[in-house]
């Protein structure tokens, strides 16, 4: 660590118990890493829904997407006005797409398939945390065991190391709406050569069904014309408004990684200065990051869900109390749910009573804190900076960035601690 002990040493010193690396640090860190997982894998979900979709839609230009594309030919008749308007779609959507993106639309089909794969391989990465969070909550002893800790250590850093790679194949996610639009703006017409058959020459049953399903799709189509060519691009048109989402479902779950890797690295941070395996100051500053970044939002966090289920116990109750005296509910349905909801209220209420008790130690120490931490922020961002200027390079960009990411929670956070 390169922060300036003198800038946070007077916050440690009132207030051990909120700035101390511990198991207890460690099981709400993954506790919010867990919640943050659950945010990321739906926005993640409906992204790689579309890039699916879009992948079974490039196959029909037969350009490497899963499964290789058709061979229309063996179809007979019915066929070659398929095959002649693939062709032709293929040839002049190829231009467009280059003319508008730079790229090949070969590149960029090839591109489909495998962040296709990658979001699959980062989603089943992410139940990772999961498993890890589910062990810490479950231990009894609230004590950790030095060779899982670091087993759970490799395996969060390689979690890591997937975030990295990943957040290289969501950058060009983005513009996958310019390839569809280029694609779309393909207009085969009448000089395209394709006439519908007059009758098909399959005897097979799968080339009957795939006739009938042909005619369908025509009857659907958007101009209602029935031309083959339309039905080419249907795929196309049926995306598009999905893969037009993307930019903005790609920047929402950008600002939702942002705070998954900041809140990924105070929990390997944590597990080494539990482990003993960093210095006292620098375990020092790990508590405070952690008690900024992650235990007052997470006591925020808390505080709030307390109050709701007090609030939802007690509009119970008066309903109850309510339909009682309408005689809606006899004497003896009230008493066995009075009781119910009664007793649930009192866990709430003994829940926010422990709650008040951390608020009130973040209400005196608080502040210190939250200026520690961005002070030691601020010197780690310059010393970044000296560092660029220096050595000429750009290496520590993701580092600078994961920084500036965490002070960006830090100013979520005082607000947080101003509502306490």
């Amino acid at each position: 660590m390169l922060g300036d002990e003198l800038s946070y040493s007077g916050a440690i010193d009132r207030s051990n118990d909120l700035a101390l690396p511990s198991v207890n640090g460690m099981v709400t860190t993954l506790s919010a890493l867990d919640r943050t997982v659950g945010s990321v894998v739906s926005d993640c979900r409906e992204i790689s829904s579309t890039l699916t979709s879009l992948s079974e839609a490039l196959q029909m230009f037969g350009q490497g997407g899963r499964g290789g594309g058709t061979d229309w030919g063996g179809f007979g008749l019915i066929g070659l006005p398929i095959a002649g308007a693939i062709r032709a779609a293929k040839g002049v959507a190829s231009q467009y797409v280059k003319q508008q993106t730079g790229t090949p639309l070969s590149t960029w089909t090839d591109f489909v398939v495998s962040s296709d794969d990658q979001f699959r391989s980062f989603l089943a990465a992410l139940d990772q945390v999961a498993d890890v969070a589910q062990r810490y909550r479950t231990s009894a002893d609230g004590q950790i065991e030095p060779e899982q800790a670091r087993e759970d250590f490799h395996a969060l850093s390689n979690i890591r190391w997937e975030v990295q790679a990943w957040k290289l194949v969501l950058s060009r996610v983005t513009q996958l709406g310019q390839v569809v639009d280029a694609i779309l703006r393909v207009d085969l017409g009448g000089d395209a050569g394709i006439a519908e058959p007059d009758a098909p020459t399959v005897s097979s049953g799968f080339g009957g069904t795939l006739q009938r399903r042909i005619k369908e799709v025509q009857s659907r189509t958007v101009d209602k014309s029935g031309d083959v060519g339309a039905w080419v691009l249907h795929p196309f048109v049926e995306i598009k408004e999905k893969v037009r989402q993307l930019p903005t479902q790609v920047a929402h779950v950008s600002g939702e990684v942002g705070l998954f890797e900041v809140l990924l690295e105070l929990e390997l941070a944590e597990i080494r200065a539990c482990l003993g395996e960093i210095s006292p100051t620098e375990a020092e500053v790990v508590g405070l990051r952690v008690a900024a970044s992650v235990l007052l939002p997470e006591l925020a966090h808390d505080i709030a869900e307390a109050k709701q289920r007090i609030a939802t116990y007690e509009m119970r109750l008066d309903r109850l109390r309510g339909a009682r005296g309408e005689g809606v509910v006899d004497d003896r349905i009230y008493a066995i749910l009075a009781q119910e909801y009664e007793e649930a209220l009192q866990v709430s209420r003994s829940r926010l009573a422990e709650l008040e008790v951390q608020a009130d130690l973040w209400r005196r120490d608080g502040p210190a804190i939250l200026d520690a931490c961005a002070s030691w922020l601020g010197l780690e961002l310059q010393l970044l900076a000296a560092r660029q200027l220096a050595e000429q390079t750009d290496a520590f960009g993701e580092h600078r960035s994961l920084l500036q990411r965490e002070r960006e929670r830090l100013d979520e956070a005082r607000p947080l601690l101003a509502s306490l």
